[in-house]
């Protein structure tokens, strides 16, 4: 028999958590990776696969067992050169990982190619005029070819849609398999990505194997994607369950669903609780012009419903929950809110436009929780900005401090941003981060803990999770926790932008039934984005297919999504 590329021997991993405890992540782990072989990885969120897949690439310590990859021998107290040496021989790509440069796509792909050759991504590309440059050029295009970005390649990174971003990661990775490295570790590679795009990435990870004599593991929750690109399964949750072929593996995972709970129909007579009118915005580009246009958009948004926008990477999704949740304000056009009696457009910057906003939460695709933050900082930090007094106090400061409604309405509106983006539009606005917490102070924990309780236990979360840090929780517990932390101040419209991507179908199904029973329990209106067709037909009232910042079709979910992937061209919902 074949010597393995990666065998693994006993393998164990604990987390230290801040309040002294220990979890045990990972517990004997022992198999083999052979070569030019696809092992898959399946399990519940929070079950080890990302731990499993940076123990592997040498970046996470581990506390016993062993692993050879090729001829390496990694302990728990191997040597920065044996590390060096796996870092070498491995490509990863992680989940939510973007990390990218601030540069075209192409020239995303084209550092990374180069480096292979210098050692650093930091050094400068050839000349154009190069033959050296060309070459990159040619193999550049290629991985965004063999990921469906061309189109985008002269586009900046960061004007990319979240699943783009992914791809290009993916991309970059990609690239790096024709050279050194023969090991590929792909931690949920194609999870915020389009059906069409899945196919086009997982197609060319099959073939990649021979072609470039490439080994992979891959983790995904995504059950259609193990039975169509890998050999062998393992079903990992801490410890290893069960191996062997994808459909027997994938099933006995699956056999643990719980039973779906059915969605409250809409009333006969419905009202509009948002109503969007010929809404207008453009993204610029410098180096391609104009790169994104969203013209004379109309939507009405009704009470109670749960809205779904479904469709390709980069068609405006994103760019429309940014708006209709009032995060960015449109180059034309109205939102008009129909909140307490009280209509008002929220593209206007004010206090009357605050107190509407009070009422709305959001939850973002990067899901970018402050890191050194324990879920209680989370909290108490959510109802300064969010509680019922907050607008009031805030005016109050502002007064003492001369600013102008408008200015703290714009301040108001960067608490709604992930933390980084928060962070960076502070410093475009030259505003120190304090000036949120000055207009916004963090609200009391005992104001704040009566309300807790109750919607961590309606979102299934144990109350102990309150003294953890964020990078201390699962995938699944930090979307579980971002939702009840938007609940707490009482909502009426909930946002929810594609923070379920990396969700396993198990927990996914948990939270499609959290969703239906806030949504009957407490009537909050929730617009969400999906790629998960499947998700979307079980918890949507209604969907929308977009596409180039066009709404092409509305109606019932299974219609939409079945003419989604019918002209997608793939099997991969």
């Amino acid at each position: 028999m074949k010597k393995p590329i990666v065998r693994v021997v006993g393998l164990s991993k604990n987390y230290s958590l801040k309040g002294g405890g220990k979890v045990r992540a990972l517990e004997n782990i022992s198999f083999d990776l052979h070569r030019k072989e696809i092992l898959g990885i399946i399990g519940r969120s929070g079950g080890g696969k990302t731990t499993l897949i940076r123990v592997l690439r040498g970046v996470e310590p581990f506390d016993g067992g062993e692993i050879w990859i090729n001829d390496i021998h990694l302990t728990p107290k191997a040597s920065e050169e044996d590390l060096r040496k796996v870092h070498e021989m491995t490509a990863i790509h992680l989940q939510r990982s973007f990390g990218l440069w601030a540069a075209s796509a192409l020239e995303n792909v084209m550092r990374r190619l180069h480096a292979l050759e210098t050692g650093s991504e930091t050094a400068l590309l050839p000349p154009e005029e190069f033959a050296e440059y060309g070459k990159l050029k040619e193999e550049g295009e290629r991985m965004l070819e063999a990921v469906g970005l061309t189109h985008k390649a002269d586009h900046p990174a960061h004007t990319l849609s979240g699943g783009e971003k992914q791809r290009l990661v993916l991309a970059r990775q990609l690239a790096t398999a024709g050279r050194e490295p023969k090991i590929l570790l792909l931690d949920e590679p194609v999870t915020m990505t389009c059906p069409a795009t899945k196919q086009v990435a997982l197609d060319w990870l099959k073939s990649a194997r021979e072609q470039f004599d490439v080994s992979t593991i891959v983790a995904s929750h995504l059950p259609v994607l193990l039975k169509y690109v890998a050999d062998r399964v393992i079903w990992l949750e801490g410890k290893i369950l069960d191996v062997g072929k994808p459909d027997e593996v994938v099933d006995k995972f699956l056999a643990q669903m719980e039973p779906v709970i059915g969605l409250k129909p809409m009333p006969k007579s419905k009202r509009a609780i948002i109503k969007v009118q010929n809404l207008t915005k453009s993204y610029h580009a410098e180096v391609v012009g104009e790169s994104f246009k969203m013209e004379r958009l109309n939507l009405k948004i009704y009470d109670g419903e749960i809205l779904a926008l479904v469709g390709p990477s980069g068609v405006g999704k994103t760019v429309l929950i940014r708006l209709l949740s009032g995060l960015e304000l449109p180059d034309g056009g109205k939102i008009i809110y129909g909140l307490e009696k009280r209509q008002t457009d929220i593209t206007k910057l004010g206090y009357k436009t605050m107190m509407t906003r009070r009422r709305v939460g959001i939850v973002h695709q990067e899901l970018d929780l402050a890191y050194h933050a324990t879920v209680k900082d989370l909290a108490s930090a959510r109802l300064g900005i969010k509680g019922e007094r907050a607008l009031v106090m805030a005016k109050k400061r502002a007064r003492e401090l001369g600013l102008k409604e408008e200015t703290v309405d714009s301040v108001y509106r960067l608490g709604d941003y992930p933390e980084r983006v928060m962070s960076q539009k502070l410093e475009e606005l030259r505003l120190d981060k304090g000036v949120i917490r000055e207009l916004f102070p963090v609200a009391p924990w005992e104001a704040v803990s009566k309300a807790v309780g109750p919607m961590f236990r309606l979102c299934s979360l144990p109350l102990d999770l309150l003294d953890r840090k964020s990078h201390e929780l699962s995938w699944g517990e930090r979307i579980r926790v971002a939702i009840a932390l938007e609940l707490l101040s009482g909502p009426k419209v909930l946002f929810l932008d594609e923070p379920f991507g990396d969700l396993d179908p198990i927990t996914l199904r948990s939270l499609s039934n959290v969703l239906k029973l806030i949504n009957e329990k407490f009537k909050v209106t929730t617009v969400l984005v999906s790629h998960h067709v499947d998700f979307v037909r079980e918890v949507a009232h209604r969907a929308i297919l977009m596409r180039e910042g066009k709404i092409v079709e509305e109606g019932p979910p299974a219609k939409i999504c079945g003419r989604f992937i019918r002209e997608s061209h793939s099997f991969m919902g």
